[in-house]
């Protein structure tokens, strides 16, 4: 462990009072009650796919820890407005499975106490009630692992340890009937239907009236090939019909699953079953090699099937045919972009749909949910334009024209002739968008509880999904009753885990440096953090080798703020890698303050002699900042090390 990043600090962590609602416990929880425990403050909103994949090593630090003083609470401080209802935080609670208590932080009392200033972020407070650390981002289970092990370790021997751990534990949730919080459903060709039963971890297969030919997968929560009885999937969501075969997003395993029509086996054919990296950049590449990140819709194009990569912000297209997949629209940066198909942003894509018959004179059409917009990619030129939707904080509930309308967290989009149906999740209806000379959006029906999907069907008849209701409603000439999803085999429960390689060892600290800019402060105004990346012995850095550095202020984000975007492109020069961040530091009252940033460095690692190699490698980089109202300067420098190449 990195003894200069365990350098204690006193700033005592905020209280947690304030909240609109607790959920997941009897009785509010306040740290004054929990002093003696490590504690995990995660700070997420439920429509954040990144606050989504730190789900799980929260659970499996949960699990590791069942037996000290360590305690997981949530924060929940909503972006959109239909998030901040202890209803549906509830239901958010019970659809990915959380176990831990959480705060509703409806009016976000408790984020600004702590400065945070992003989703997902999280801060470990020690058992004597100071801040070990905060960090914006999805953590590294292994890194952090290693440090809740380290605090516990070094309050039990400094006499600060609670004996025992504080029961919190809340009761199973149960719910009755076939369905829970199914995701998605389509039709397939000859008129049965298919849906996502995403929180019982299977998918359903049913005749034209609903009931069930056969369900794929047993119900138990995890990764596991093979007959349709013993499968197992997490939270499938995407289905579309290819070459006699249902192929299933399944999303919380970030793999494409292949149902095979005549047998129900169950076959992986895309992902390595490993969160994907967050820019990615595949050219064409064999589809089971390739990680992906957080899968949610899919959308068949003559010989390919177009994946809506939430977690990547992404359109990516796997040709089953040949076993192959590439990256298809998208730069990995959460915004909201057109123009070029490869120079294009997105934000958390979650529904697709085909406007018309194939590349030549198609649009594929997307759910942008974070962006709360409609957009299209026309295939034959690759333009990609947005059709209702402004940014990722603008949203509404609004009908009329286009630049007036404004939608809620979308999730289902669905051809419908020359218009498209959208589910307009957050705001529990179904809206038509219809072009034209004027193109409008009129809500068509309402009173559902966050619609995730919508189907249409030959013959007209519209199959919603909706999600918190636990129902797949049938709808035609704007009638709705419920589809009756009859002979589903009961469901089995547990998880099953997937063992990791024994052969790398874990992460010694949850950063792998923390970098001394020495005794100056920054003044108010504008300011630079100058980085300088060194190779060790035996290695360099390319010159023309690409380089990236993500940065966010963890530690008084009122005070000190950062470009837009929060990270900079660059290449090697001759001299080696040198950054430059410019920041602004705001007012002070008083003489100094203590802040901290913290940035994440991608960069390419070469090495010498007969093993002569060149990989991509990332550093997490920790920098505690002092801001100084008076004698400040306007530049701080500091020095890192790159990994060795030999390194895990």
């Amino acid at each position: 462990m990195d003894e200069a990043f365990l350098t204690r600090e006193t700033v005592h962590a905020p209280e947690l009072s304030g909240a609109l609602a607790w959920l997941n416990v009897d009785a509010p929880l306040s740290l004054n009650a929990l002093r003696g425990h490590v504690v995990l403050i995660d700070f997420w909103t439920y429509c954040c796919i990144n606050c989504m994949h730190v789900q799980p090593t929260l659970q499996e630090l949960s699990r590791r820890f069942a037996d000290e003083p360590f305690m997981v609470v949530g924060v929940h401080s909503g972006k959109f407005s239909a998030e901040r209802d202890p209803e549906r935080i509830a239901e958010a609670i019970g659809r990915y499975g959380m176990r831990h208590p959480v705060a509703v932080d409806d009016d976000m009392r408790i984020w600004s106490r702590y400065a945070i200033r992003s989703w997902p972020t999280v801060v470990v407070v020690r058992a004597d009630g100071t801040i070990a650390a905060t960090a914006p981002g999805e953590p590294d289970l292994e890194r952090l692992s290693a440090f809740i092990r380290a605090e516990l370790d070094r309050a039990r021997a400094a006499g600060t340890l609670a004996p025992e751990r504080m029961d919190v534990t809340p009761s199973a949730p149960t719910h009755e009937g076939p369905l829970r919080y199914p995701g998605k459903v389509t039709f397939l060709p000859d008129g049965r239907v298919a849906i996502s039963d995403s929180g019982h971890h299977r998918v359903l297969l049913c005749g034209p009236t609903g009931r069930v030919e056969w369900a794929c997968g047993s119900g138990r929560r995890g990764l596991l090939d093979g007959p349709a009885a013993d499968a197992a999937f997490d939270d499938p969501q995407g289905l579309c019909w290819f070459d006699d075969a249902l192929f299933v997003a399944d999303t919380r395993n970030h793999v494409i699953r292949r149902v095979d029509g005549a047998t129900g086996d169950v076959t992986t054919v895309a992902g390595t079953g490993e969160l994907g990296p967050l820019h990615a950049e595949h050219a064409l590449a064999q589809a089971k090699e390739v990680g992906l990140r957080s899968p949610w819709d899919l959308c068949v194009v003559e010989d390919a099937i177009f994946i809506a990569m939430a977690g990547s912000h992404q359109i990516w297209r796997l040709l089953p045919r040949t076993g192959e997949i590439e990256l298809f629209a998208g730069t990995g940066v959460e915004a909201l972009l057109d123009g070029r198909r490869a120079g294009s942003a997105w934000a958390q894509p979650s529904g697709l749909t085909l406007l018309g018959e194939d590349m030549r004179d198609g649009r594929l059409v997307v759910a942008d949910s974070e962006s709360s917009a409609v957009r299209s990619i026309v295939l034959a030129t690759g333009e990609v334009e947005t059709h209702m939707g402004q940014g990722l904080f603008d949203f509404g509930d609004a009908d009329g024209d286009l630049d007036a309308a404004a939608l809620q967290h979308p999730l289902g989009v669905a051809a419908e002739g020359s218009d498209v149906l959208v589910a307009d999740t957050y705001n529990g209806k179904i809206k038509r968008l219809c072009f034209g000379e004027t193109p409008t959006v009129q809500t068509v029906l309402e009173g559902f509880s966050e619609p995730a999907d919508i189907a249409v069907s030959p013959d007209g008849l519209w199959l919603v999904a909706d999600t918190n209701a636990h129902r797949i409603c049938g709808v035609r000439d704007n009638v709705v009753s419920t589809f009756s999803v009859r002979g589903a085999p009961p469901v089995q429960t547990g998880v099953l885990t997937r063992a990791r390689p024994a052969s790398v060892p874990p992460p010694q600290g949850w950063f792998d440096q923390r970098l001394d800019p020495g005794p100056n402060g920054l003044r108010p105004g504008p300011a630079e953090l100058q980085l300088r990346l060194e190779p060790p012995a035996g290695t360099y850095l390319e010159p023309g080798s690409p380089w990236r550095v993500a940065v966010e202020v963890s530690r008084r984000s009122d005070l000190l703020t950062l470009p837009e975007g929060g990270a900079i492109d660059g290449a090697v020069g001759e001299d080696g890698m040198k950054v430059t961040v410019p920041l602004f530091v705001g007012s002070l009252t008083a003489s100094q303050v203590e802040a901290e940033m913290v940035l994440t460095v991608d960069h390419v690692v070469c090495c010498r002699g007969e093993q002569a190699r060149c990989v991509m490698s990332r550093l997490h980089l920790r920098v505690p900042l002092r801001l100084q109202r008076d004698d400040g300067v306007e530049a701080l420098s500091v020095a890192a090390m790159t990994n060795r190449v030999d390194e895990p």
